[in-house]
């Protein structure tokens, strides 16, 4: 590791790693371990090795899967280990961590978040200073990329291709920088001992960060095919690279960054930092001013992808039902966004770990049923607040409250609040009386999926079913795999651009195309102006904004519905800037057996009204700005190479 930075975590360039083993993708792909260090002129003497080189970069990508510790696939962290296991999530209005040794309750929920958290490895990016991915992979891709042409058993076309797999490696990694930070330092090439001293480490502005990104979207978009055999299943694709570009623009475009004002003012460079700062600090988070051309490059860069897959003739597709009836909406849903087939999935990530079975999701956010040991943590908490966001099958709102008032407390397997909704919610969520496995499930006190009142696991009546299926064999076995940007989201990345552009109705085509997928009718302005009143929404004085406020709005549930727990929901809270959804509060349920059984037929089970989160968050009574981009580590910021804090931190 360089003597410099443990932010900029970058390994001496003789130390690099690859194996003698056989080199597999498909299904096998990024599964083996790179093995014993070897030099750069050994392993870029062979296509072998230069293989083993750029799959060790794509191994240090992040996922929404979490990982424990270090697995022995790879010898460098996987991006799953934030937060101390944690998902996103869980730091929004979806979820509600109930696990208190976790990063979220620990660090989040209490406040106690600092410059030192990122330190640690606490913060909601990760950084570990032995096990950090993001500066990792980044040089390991820039080393391929400088070193590739002296192969000798690779031919020009194999070489130009990885290349571009490796530069898109380098803008995934930036981007989840510029998301969770705003600028950072730019490396477009890999330091060495002899030009470490003169490299450049000082933070760069969003806009040149944005470029950078871009540049390199483009530029790998002009290497990279659009689609790849089965045997590369998991490799970059040029319409991964357009995908990419959509969404960094879209980042770009909302109001965290695009505004005629900064969300805080910036802070002054330390004394240590005061020489090496080159930017304005101020741009560092802001891009200056608001511009509606920054929409328009929203929607331009769909239009392409979408134009470009056309043409190919549509192999990125939405996985659709089997049967129009809620059985094929349901297992159209359940496995588009997880199998390594499904034609929806653009960019994969989290395919280091075999099976589920050998990562840490299955016991942090799982359930402990059938005397199993060490489940059931009580990280998978979903709030009444994310269940009543999926709307009744007709379209109509859902509001568990009313249900009580129209009912009253009791419910049955044939009647009860949960009944007759976005099918989405099924297979998001545990849903009491639900089927699991060959019987219902039991969420309710003393239920095998809930336990005793005490246990954490199902503290709020619900428990996230997504990416844990029936959790059986068959999902343990499950070859792991996570949708890093799935075509609904260039749907909704372009809904929301039009309607920002002032083209609402288009945008409600591209809204539509989830909602389809689901039988769900169609959704219009007078719906989404009923369900979201536009005097109950924001103002954003500082933009000109053009677009509609209960469509945007819709747009934003529909993302949350579509992507909960690919950790999607957080950016779109704070690059939106909504305090009103991190103050609001946050509500669970209890649900009780009266009397019956399943398999008697006569299950009536008691729902209580919604009770608030028994841990509230920090910022629900102390708000600040300051949480919608993280603290960049405090040691580094020491080290004087030109970092600056970010405001309010």
């Amino acid at each position: 590791m360089m003597k410099k930075t443990v932010f900029i975590s970058l390994l001496a360039a003789s130390v690099l790693a690859a194996s003698c083993s056989d080199l597999k993708f498909g299904d096998a792909f990024l599964e083996k371990a790179p093995g014993t260090d070897m030099t750069l002129e050994q392993i870029f003497s062979s296509k072998l090795y230069a293989e083993r080189e750029l799959i060790g970069a794509y191994a240090s990508l992040r996922t929404c899967l979490t990982v424990h510790a270090n697995t022995g696939h790879y010898e460098f962290q996987n991006g799953g280990n934030k937060i101390g296991w944690d998902n996103l999530d869980t730091m929004t209005d979806l979820m509600q961590s109930h696990c208190t040794w976790g990063g979220v309750i620990k660090t989040y929920y209490s406040g106690t978040y600092s410059a030192e958290s990122e330190n640690t490895g606490y913060g909601k990016f990760g950084f570990y200073p032995y096990q950090e991915g993001a500066w990792t992979g980044i040089r390991r891709a820039w080393i391929f990329v400088n070193n590739v042409d002296r192969v000798p058993d690779m031919t020009e076309e194999e070489k130009t291709v990885r290349k571009g797999e490796a530069r898109m490696i380098v803008a995934l990694q930036m981007h989840e920088m510029l998301r969770h930070f705003g600028g950072v330092p730019i490396l477009d090439t890999y330091a060495t001992p002899e030009t470490d001293m003169y490299a450049d480490y000082s933070r760069k502005t969003v806009q040149q960060c944005v470029d950078f990104i871009i540049g390199l979207c483009d530029q790998a978009a002009s290497e990279l095919p659009w689609t790849v055999s089965e045997a590369d299943n998991g490799r970059m694709t040029a319409a991964g690279a357009l995908a990419l570009k959509a969404r960094v623009l879209q980042l770009a475009a909302r109001p965290l960054f695009n505004a005629d004002e900064p969300y805080l003012e910036a802070q002054e460079p330390t004394t240590a930092n005061a020489e090496t700062v080159k930017e304005d600090p101020k741009l560092m988070t802001w891009l200056g001013s608001y511009s509606q051309e920054r929409w328009q490059a929203v929607a331009d860069a769909c239009e392409d992808f979408l134009e470009r897959n056309a043409a190919e003739g549509d192999p990125y597709r939405m996985v659709m039902p089997a049967s129009p009836d809620a059985e094929g909406y349901r297992q159209a849903f359940s496995v588009c966004y997880a199998d390594r087939e499904s034609p929806e999935i653009i960019i994969h990530t989290g395919r280091a770990i075999p099976t589920y079975y050998n990562t840490y999701h299955r016991m942090y956010f799982g359930l402990t049923d059938q005397g199993q040991a060490g489940r059931g943590y009580g990280g998978g908490c979903v709030t009444l607040n994310f269940v009543d966001m999926f709307p009744n099958t007709d379209g109509t709102p859902s509001d568990y409250r009313q249900w009580l008032a129209d009912h009253g407390h009791e419910g049955t397997l044939d009647s009860n609040p949960f009944l007759g909704k976005d099918p989405r919610l099924y297979e998001t969520v545990l849903i009491a009386g639900d089927r699991y496995r060959t019987r219902c499930a039991e969420t309710w006190v003393d239920g095998l999926e809930h336990g005793s009142s005490a246990n954490p696991k199902c503290a709020t009546g619900f428990i996230i079913r997504k990416f844990l299926w029936d959790y059986n064999d068959e999902f343990l076995n499950k070859a792991t795999n996570s949708a890093y940007i799935r075509l609904p989201e260039i749907f909704l990345i372009y809904a929301e651009a039009l309607n920002e552009l002032g083209r609402s109705e288009e945008a409600l085509l591209w809204l539509n195309k989830t909602r389809e997928r689901v039988g769900l009718p169609q959704m219009s302005l007078a719906t989404a102006a009923s369900l979201h009143p536009a005097d109950e929404l924001p103002d954003y004085p500082e933009c000109s904004l053009k677009g509609d406020k209960s469509l945007r709005e819709e747009i934003l549930d529909e993302r949350a519905r579509e992507f909960c727990f690919e950790e999607v929901r957080w950016f779109d809270i704070a690059f939106w800037k909504r305090e009103d959804i991190m103050r609001k509060s946050l509500y669970g349920i209890q649900i009780t057996l009266k009397s019956g059984s399943f398999e008697s037929g006569d299950l009536v089970l008691n729902y209580s009204d919604p009770t608030p989160m028994d841990q509230k968050r920090y910022w629900q009574d102390n708000f600040s700005p300051k949480w919608y981009l993280s603290a960049l580590p405090s040691d580094e910021i020491n080290k004087g190479y030109g970092l600056v804090q970010n405001p309010g931190w």
